[in-house]
């Protein structure tokens, strides 16, 4: 039994030194695109509600979210003026500035 037992801490030590190790030296390829999050905001979306929680829940860090008003209703922009508020890689443009939006993240990010 105490075999297994000290197999089983090796095993586990053996991995969490990998995470450890890819967790702090590996280093993403300057040369790769960030992430960016698209959501269109139209305002027959019945759903918005629903579908601004979710990503308030898992915005943040590690991709950009870009909140494009197409017909967005005065509730509909409330609720992506609190997400931005709260999660700083969010901003909100209308289709006219989408695409100054895009390049100011893709050229800021990648020299």
């Amino acid at each position: 039994m105490d075999g297994i037992v000290i197999t089983a801490a090796v095993i586990l030590a053996a991995v969490a030194l990998i995470e450890v190790v890819t967790l702090f030296l590996a280093r993403p390829d300057p040369a790769a695109p960030p992430y960016i999050e698209l959501l269109p905001v139209f305002g027959e979306d019945r759903q918005f509600p629903r579908r601004i929680e979710y990503l308030g829940k898992r915005c943040g860090g590690r991709t950009s979210l870009i909140i494009v008003d197409i017909s967005a209703n005065e509730q509909q922009l409330e609720l992506c003026r609190r997400l931005a508020e709260e999660s700083p890689d969010t901003v909100i443009v209308t289709m006219a500035e989408l695409e100054g939006a895009l390049r100011e993240i893709f050229l800021l990010r990648n020299g």
